[in-house]
């Protein structure tokens, strides 16, 4: 897996790759990983798991990440958003 590089410090040659924490507004991205077993079975119970494609619907300020997967919205809280791994996507591409 490439190492993680905050969404800030990316440039248009580097492997976008960062995690679901770092997602702004209007964002697409695809879920390479998520980091740990408890994480892992928290997303499954909101239908997100590797390969997923979601896109950020809002950012709430010191609160949860409001993202869209398929038909549903959710809102994951800041601490396990920090450890699932995304790449970004073109918008046409989710």
């Amino acid at each position: 897996m490439a190492p993680r590089v905050r969404y800030d410090d990316l440039t248009t040659d580097e492997v976008q790759v960062f995690t679901l924490d770092c997602l702004r507004r209007g964002d697409s991205c695809e879920v390479l990983g998520i980091g740990d077993e408890m994480a892992r079975i928290t997303a499954l119970r909101f239908g997100m798991s590797e390969g997923a494609h979601v896109s950020c619907v809002t950012k709430i300020p010191a609160g949860p990440i409001v993202v869209r997967s398929g038909r549903q919205e959710i809102a994951i809280g800041r601490n396990l958003a920090k450890r699932i791994t995304v790449r970004s996507v073109a918008a046409k591409e989710s």
